[in-house]
């Protein structure tokens, strides 16, 4: 029974030594700092460069979408930096639209260009400042004013929708052409 009181008073002075020299070691160590990390409100950012973005149908490329560059936006849309946008018509054609900058809606997959937009079809070109391509209309929308340079044609107007598949174009806005061959008209030199 000697042993069974002896093994108890050593377990007991074992674990107050424990605890004794827990509290010493803490209390040399000093109150320790919580690490703070900074919180951010900021969304993370995703980049992409280069991207590309081809919308098909039926096997055929509608649209194909390229960039310099693209950064993820916290509304969903990616702004794109240094976008082309070029359209297949049906006759196999291309429309070519470049721009300073656009934001690309994946969703609707809406493209809406922005500063010094640049149209280039066949034979003629068009500059305005602001575009927008919406891919359920399949139409390019331009609401302000633009100018078309042609080999013979120059015209002015505003608010303009062309129709990527059938071509067709409708200004609502009103337009100015000047043409120096009218011989289309049936006006003979």
């Amino acid at each position: 029974m000697q042993i069974w009181r002896w093994i108890k008073w050593a377990s007991l002075a074992v674990s107050v030594g424990s605890i004794v020299l827990a509290i010493i070691l803490m209390w040399r160590a000093g109150p320790s700092e919580v690490e703070q990390t900074p919180q951010s409100t900021e969304r993370p950012k995703t980049e992409v460069a280069s991207p590309v973005i081809v919308e098909r149908k039926d096997g055929k490329v509608i649209w194909q979408l390229r960039a310099d560059e693209a950064k993820q936006q916290p509304d969903g849309k990616m702004h794109l930096i240094l976008p082309v946008l070029t359209l297949y018509t049906q006759q196999g054609l291309e429309i070519i639209i470049h721009g300073k900058q656009a934001w690309f809606e994946p969703l609707q997959r809406d493209i809406h260009f922005q500063d010094q937009v640049r149209i280039n079809h066949e034979e003629w070109k068009m500059q305005t400042e602001s575009l927008i391509y919406s891919s359920s209309l399949d139409e390019v929308h331009i609401p302000q004013r633009f100018t078309i340079h042609g080999r013979t044609i120059t015209a002015k107007g505003k608010n303009m929708h062309l129709q990527r598949n059938s071509e067709r174009i409708n200004v609502d806005g009103g337009i100015w052409i000047r043409d120096s061959n009218p011989q289309w008209q049936g006006v003979k030199q």
